[in-house]
């Protein structure tokens, strides 16, 4: 490996397309949000709800962590990493809590059938949207 090639690799920084990622996951939320209105106003409602309770904490995540690149920076990543992780679970925790308290009413199946639609779309689109290299 010469000179030249390590230089490139070192500057073969990834950029995560977060943006991508949350503007396929508002998109499906829409559809799915949509597709349950046409059952009833409240099932719609909910299931805006539910995709939010996904949504909001997984785009906290992904801001924190990977708001630090590099190996310089790896101990700062990692450890936003386990910190980000931690405050995603209290959020989505948060929030089931909040709504099943303090919406009434709730269209329960509308919510959480659109929450464990959007666990399956998010994890999809980690395998489907892959990091670009940055130039």
């Amino acid at each position: 490996m010469t000179a030249g090639d390590m230089n490139r690799s070192a500057r073969a920084i990834t950029h995560v397309p977060l943006g991508k990622w949350l503007s396929i996951e508002m998109a499906v939320l829409l559809v799915l949000s949509l597709c349950w209105l046409q059952e009833s106003r409240l099932a719609g409602y909910s299931a805006l709800i539910g995709g939010l309770i996904f949504i909001i904490p997984n785009a906290y995540f992904a801001h924190r962590t990977y708001r630090y690149q590099g190996a310089r920076r790896m101990h700062q990543a990692v450890s936003n990493m386990f910190r980000a992780a931690s405050i995603k679970l209290a959020l989505t925790a948060v929030f089931f809590a909040a709504v099943f308290t303090l919406m009434e009413p709730v269209h329960a199946p509308a919510l959480l059938f659109t929450f464990a639609v959007m666990v399956l779309v998010g994890t999809a689109l980690r395998w489907l949207i892959r990091p670009q290299p940055q130039r």
